[in-house]
C-alpha cells in the first residue's frame, strides 16, 4: 500500500524522488503505462516513485458549472496507485489560488521545494500553471530535475484517457 500525504506535510522519504504528475482519475491503462516508465526511472535512480495528484479534480474548480463524473475517489485512487507500484502519493489541494500560480512558482515550491523531485514524469500533453502556460518544454527548460514526457497510449478508439472513459 502506498503512503499518502497532503501539501505541505513532509514526505516520509529523504533524498528526493521521481514524481509522476497528473490527475490519475481511474488509474486506467494509459496511467499505468506512464507509471511503469516512471517506476523504471525511479528504480534506475534508486529513488522512490511518488505520484503528485490534485484534490478536488482541477476541472471541478476551474469549470464548476460543468458536472464531472469522477472515476475514482481519492481513497480508491491511492489504493490503485499502490497496486501499480507507486511508493507514495502526494496530494496537492487544488484551489483557485493554486490555479493562478505561475509554472515557475509551481516547479519551485511543489516539485523542487516540497517533493524534492530529481525526475518528473508526465504525459506528453501535460499543461500546468496559470492559464495552462506551462508544458513539457517548460519542465525541460529548468535545471533542478530531468523530465520524461511519455507519449499518450492509444488503442483502436484513440487516446486512452479519463475523459474518454467518462463517456
Amino acid at each position: 500500500m502506498a503512503w499518502c500525504v497532503a501539501y505541505p506535510e513532509a514526505l516520509p522519504v529523504a533524498g528526493g524522488c521521481v514524481a509522476a504528475v497528473g490527475n490519475f482519475d481511474g488509474v486506467h491503462e494509459g496511467h499505468r503505462h506512464l507509471l511503469a516508465l516512471a517506476k523504471a526511472e525511479a528504480t534506475f535512480r534508486d529513488l522512490p516513485l511518488v505520484v503528485l495528484t490534485f484534490e478536488p479534480h482541477p476541472r471541478s474548480v476551474l469549470r464548476p458549472e460543468v458536472p464531472l463524473k469522477r472515476l475514482t475517489t481519492l481513497e480508491d485512487k491511492v489504493k490503485l496507485l499502490g497496486q501499480a507500484g507507486v511508493d507514495g502519493v502526494a496530494v496537492m489541494p487544488f484551489t483557485p489560488e493554486l490555479a493562478g500560480w505561475s509554472p515557475e512558482r509551481f516547479m519551485d515550491e511543489v516539485l523542487v521545494g516540497w517533493l524534492g523531485a530529481k525526475g518528473v514524469c508526465v504525459g506528453e500533453n501535460f499543461r500546468f500553471g496559470a492559464r495552462a502556460a506551462g508544458d513539457v518544454a517548460t519542465l525541460k527548460a529548468q535545471d533542478h530535475f530531468t523530465t520524461l514526457a511519455v507519449p499518450l497510449l492509444t488503442d483502436e478508439a484513440g487516446v486512452v484517457s479519463s475523459s474518454r472513459l467518462r463517456l
